[in-house]
């Protein structure tokens, strides 16, 4: 007779990019043990597919599918899982800017970190009178490589994996029917006017972040920390 399985508590919480209730539970031994191993690789590419791995096996609503998700959803979903998981403190190692010699390990409550949006943000951007363009954002693929915007090469090419339609008059162009690189091609016909309302997008993008405030007692001085994306916090 084989040994039936410990049941797990369930609980819920709303993503951030949709508004959509959907229910978790903790991680198991097991999962840790996975996340453990992905974090001490520091192996981002390894850390993004454990990560999507455990939250496929934690949230019991249908259909959930990590890959849909924003990359700060994906973010703020993983830190109420192990907040339920392994404790509602995380213990983070911040650096004085001005002093890189002091680092000072603090502790966070994780239910004090947000998601932060920016009012007026919005993925509809109005290019022209007769052209629109509908944004995704980021997910998880973009986890290990970051979201690059440095640069015009390479916020042209983020820009073209992340536009969900074109809006053209009455015609539609959805991202199914078109290649990267044909949307690529599209954006470098764009003024520089129109790309930079396009990137203003991802300038205003919702965002997982948290400021620590910390005193260096070598200088006697406060200073700020400000913690993004998951990487962070992991």
């Amino acid at each position: 007779m084989s040994i039936p399985k410990p049941s797990r508590p369930e609980y819920s919480t709303t993503i951030p990019s949709t508004g959509k209730k959907i229910k978790y539970q903790p991680f198991t031994v097991k999962e840790e043990k996975v996340l453990i191993l992905a974090s001490e690789s520091e192996d981002l590419d390894e850390i993004s597919n454990a990560i999507s791995n455990v939250l496929s096996n934690c949230v019991t609503t249908p259909g959930f599918d990590p890959q849909d998700l924003a990359l700060f959803d994906i973010e703020f979903l993983f830190l109420r899982t192990r907040a339920k998981s392994i404790g509602e403190k995380i213990s983070v190692k911040i650096t004085d800017p001005n002093d890189p010699s002091y680092q000072a390990e603090k502790e966070i409550n994780v239910d004090s970190i947000k998601v932060e949006t920016v009012e007026g943000h919005t993925p509809l951007i109005d290019i022209s009178d007769d052209i629109k363009v509908k944004m995704g954002y980021p997910n998880l693929a973009f986890f290990a490589e970051g979201v690059k915007i440095d640069s015009l090469a390479e916020s042209t090419e983020t820009v073209a994996r992340c536009i969900s339609s074109i809006v053209i008059g009455e015609e539609v162009y959805n991202r199914s029917d078109m290649s990267v690189e044909e949307i690529a091609e599209w954006l470098d016909a764009l003024t520089a006017e129109q790309f930079k309302k396009i990137m203003h997008f991802f300038e205003t993008m919702p965002k997982l972040r948290h400021v620590v405030k910390c005193k260096n007692p070598n200088t006697g001085k406060e200073f700020r920390a400000v913690l993004e994306g998951l990487a962070d916090f992991f």
